[in-house]
């Protein structure tokens, strides 16, 4: 985000979490509130969290996650700017943030396409976007991997899952995503990109659809894991 002195002056930016003005070389998290953040680092690591949520569940190759969130933790300010209010531009930015750390473990050389966790069209019109899929423009902007959000789809509108328990989100998520004909995915390592991890229904589901489709390999990564 290019930052520009006269809108400054007129619409002052502010950290998204603590509310404080921004400096001109900050964006959208003051220096502080950003030292601070819980970074995972879980691609550094053989064994985490994310990793134990899927395993014997699904052939996931490797599983990466910014920062941790909980339900009583101002990070997940974060995840409410770029899910509702309309923070887009501050998902890309967090993508971005993260491909430079990954990048400089080479955590991503392997990767071949980027597929965001797709909305239901209604979802999307009513948010006017997908959080997702701007994560990964970020992750994109870093990388120059290719984004594909065409060939996986979500079929089915779902209730929101932010209060249902471990088997309703499970319940929630079956059947609801599709692959489409002509996608290229055969043979190819393909990271599947959400905003947060919880249960790991939502991503669980989407990967076995992607199996469908006979890849190299099926990665995840999301900017927040619940703890």
């Amino acid at each position: 985000m290019k930052n520009n002195p006269l809108l400054d002056l007129l619409f002052p930016r502010l950290c998204v979490l603590c509310g404080r003005r921004l400096q001109e070389h900050e964006s959208y998290l003051c220096l502080s509130c950003m030292q601070h953040l819980p970074k995972t680092n879980i691609h550094l690591k053989e064994e985490n969290l994310m990793e134990q949520l899927f395993r014997g569940k699904a052939d996931i190759a490797r599983t990466f996650a910014f920062f941790y969130t909980s339900s009583q933790d101002e990070y997940r300010n974060i995840l409410h700017e770029i899910k509702y209010r309309g923070g887009k531009e501050c998902a890309r930015y967090l993508g971005d943030l993260y491909a430079r750390d990954l990048c400089e473990s080479h955590s991503l050389d392997d990767m071949d396409v980027l597929i965001p966790v797709p909305l239901h069209p209604s979802r999307k019109r009513q948010r006017g976007y997908n959080q997702s899929e701007w994560i990964a423009k970020g992750i994109a902007d870093r990388t120059g991997l290719k984004i594909d959000t065409r060939h996986l789809i979500r079929s089915k509108a779902t209730p929101s899952q932010t209060h249902l328990s471990i088997y309703d989100r499970w319940l929630n998520t079956q059947m609801i995503f599709k692959l489409l004909p002509g996608h290229d995915f055969t043979g190819k390592h393909l990271l599947l990109i959400d905003d947060i991890v919880t249960t790991g229904a939502t991503l669980l589901a989407c990967a076995k659809t992607l199996e469908e489709a006979h890849p190299r390999a099926i990665s995840l990564l999301t900017l927040s894991i619940a703890r």
